[in-house]
Order: C-alpha cells, then structure tokens, then sequence
C-alpha cells in the first residue's frame, strides 16, 4: 500500500478536522524516502494547520503523529488533561514541541507504551483514566479506543472517523493526492 493509502486510512480524521491527531506506526523498508515525504507534506500542510512530527524511529519502524496543531494544543491544554499530563512529567508548557519532547522520553523511557498518548491523539481523558485503572479490561465498547466513559457520544464520533476514512479513501482512489484533497476542501 503507497504512503498516500496509508495516510488516507489511517489520518482521515484528522485531515477532515474531526480530530487533533492520528498515529502511524510504519515499517521504514515499505517507503524508503518516507523522512522526505514528510517533509513534503509539512511543507503543503504546515499552512492549513497540519503537521508530521516523528516520535520515535528503531530499526525498522518509525512513529509519526500526524496533527492539527491548534487543536491538539487546545485539547491537551485543558485544565483536566494538562493536571493529568503534569502527573506524567510534562512539566514544560511553553510549545507543543517541548510536549512532544517529553512524549518522546515517555515512549523511549518506559516498558509499557505511555497511556498518556491517548490524550495527544483526541481519546476522552475518562477513557485514559479509565484503561490505565482497569488495566484495559472492563470496557463499555471499543473502535478507535477502549470506551469507558460515555459509549454514546463516542460510538457517534467512530461513525463520523469512519465515514471520513471512506470519503478520503474514495478519493485517493479517484487519483486525487492528500494534498489535493485538503487543498479542495
């Protein structure tokens, strides 16, 4: 599957602005200029508010967070998330850099993937709290996340993911690129 494809299924929503970030997980031999990708797409998306922050890169795997950078700012700034991020060490709110910063120590720093990350990527902070406190077991539904706060309003947000994945696969399809589409937008 080329870049595009990947980018289109796995950051729909947050392209159509539905969420503050997506995550990719992605095996480096698949795309082998993958680092000049990105640069490319923050170079075309920087000024729409999007942008392509690598978190962690081992041998064969690099972590990207794809983000709107006010919104995610805005969401991990609230009171509630930034008292609960402030438990985890991030201690330095001056930029979403010093942030990820910190994100970054979390990943590299820990035996267990920091639950944390959750919040950077849009999850309910009672969702967070939740899987850390049941150990990720005794959840009221899951999709994107495990649910243990209102599974309504959220099984709602799964449906408007999906629905945007569709309509940017659909695109990619139809031979249009990520840019193209968020630039007809």
């Amino acid at each position: 599957m080329e870049l595009e494809h990947i980018l289109a299924y796995h950051c729909a929503p947050t392209f159509a602005g539905i969420k503050a970030a997506n995550l990719l997980s992605l095996e480096k031999f698949l795309i082998p200029e993958i680092k000049l990708s990105f640069e490319f797409y923050n170079q075309n998306l920087n000024l729409r508010g999007i942008y392509f922050e690598m978190l962690c890169e081992c041998n064969e795997r690099i972590l990207v967070i794809v983000y709107r950078k006010d919104t995610l700012w805005s969401e991990l700034s609230s009171p509630p998330n930034k008292a609960f991020l402030e438990t985890q060490g991030y201690c330095d709110w001056s930029s979403l850099d010093s942030l990820f910063k910190r994100l970054r120590e979390r990943i590299s720093d820990t035996d267990e993937f920091p639950h944390e990350i959750g919040l950077f990527l849009s999850y309910p902070l009672e969702d967070v709290l939740g899987f850390i406190f049941f150990k990720g077991k005794n959840y009221k539904c899951s999709g994107y996340w495990k649910v243990y706060g209102n599974e309504n309003i959220t099984k709602k947000k799964f449906r408007e993911f999906t629905m945007s994945r569709i309509i940017f696969c659909r695109k990619i399809d139809e031979g249009k690129s990520i840019v193209q589409i968020l630039e007809s937008a």
